[in-house]
């Protein structure tokens, strides 16, 4: 697992929001006849969770927020690693990933279009691709050296702007979309 304490983005308040990282007090527990234990808890901003276990045994957090949002906080994934994943009244969805240290690590946005967009956040980069449904695909790499976006249209043809050495990586992390790209 990679190092995620310093990244070139700050992404803290994304993940103080992850409830399994935060100390939670003044929890109301109740038993079923079955044993399973539900928790529930209000936030300070008036927000809802419920704590249970999915089938599996990991911890779930469920936060209904008052806009309507709906949080998930597993406590795992499928990987084993701790996630988020929002559902906004508008029908767009945010997954938050997270490394073994609740730091977060990759961010995948569906919009409510379709839109899709994927950003990672590395130490010394942050790296973007939008998957549109209608303008082909943008990808985006700010790092030290610099920033680059690519966007390659739907008919093939690119464009690119920013930095020789960064649209040069950009062409390396995303080859199988940008191998014989002339840009």
């Amino acid at each position: 697992m990679r190092d995620t304490e310093t990244k070139l983005v700050e992404t803290t308040a994304i993940e103080a929001r992850f409830v399994f990282a935060q100390e939670i007090t003044n929890i109301s527990k109740m038993t079923d006849d079955e044993g399973q234990e539900l928790a529930f808890h209000r936030n300070a901003n008036g927000n809802h969770v419920v704590f249970t276990k999915d089938l599996e045994g990991s911890e779930v957090a469920i936060e209904h927020c008052i806009d309507g949002t709906k949080i998930f906080h597993l406590s795992q994934d499928s990987k084993g690693l701790p996630a988020m994943h929002e559902f906004k009244p508008d029908g767009s969805e945010v997954m938050y990933l997270l490394d073994q240290n609740k730091n977060l690590e990759k961010m995948i946005e569906t919009k409510s279009n379709g839109d899709k967009v994927t950003s990672w956040f590395y130490e010394t980069e942050f790296l973007v691709q939008e998957q549109r449904q209608t303008g082909g695909i943008v990808f985006r790499l700010f790092n030290t050296a610099g920033n680059a976006v690519v966007w390659l249209k739907t008919d093939g043809e690119v464009e690119a702007c920013g930095t020789q050495e960064v649209i040069a990586r950009l062409q390396t992390i995303f080859a199988m979309y940008l191998d014989g790209a002339d840009i």
